[in-house]
């Protein structure tokens, strides 16, 4: 089983994680979806919703952008994090897949890895 994490917007993923409201949990079977769910995350602390996500245990967290502070978190914690990802939710999962998110289109404008 494979467990991703994307901070949710509409049905857009949210431009910053660490100030996000929802974060959606999509939980899959080889290429099937088995089950979603979303996590209330505007009423938290940083270091709460830290402790959220390690206790949702995601093989990764699909983000846009997202704070030093928190990105050394989810370091911290083992959590694999794909930054600079911007687009529709349900074609960013697919994408994560298929092993896609390196196509321009999921690239949030003005992105650069490890700037």
């Amino acid at each position: 089983m494979i467990r991703i994490a994307i901070p949710i917007f509409r049905h857009r993923v949210s431009p910053v994680l660490d100030t996000c409201t929802r974060l959606l949990i999509i939980d899959y079977e080889g290429q099937a979806e088995v089950n979603r769910r979303e996590v209330a995350f505007d009423m938290y602390s940083p270091s709460e919703r830290m402790e959220i996500v390690k206790k949702l245990n995601p093989d990764a967290v699909i983000c846009c952008g997202i704070s030093d502070v928190f990105d050394r978190m989810l370091q911290a914690a083992g959590i694999r994090l794909v930054c600079g990802i911007a687009g529709d939710v349900q074609q960013v999962a697919e994408a994560f897949l298929c092993n896609r998110l390196d196509a321009p289109c999921f690239r949030m404008p003005g992105f650069k890895p490890g700037v």
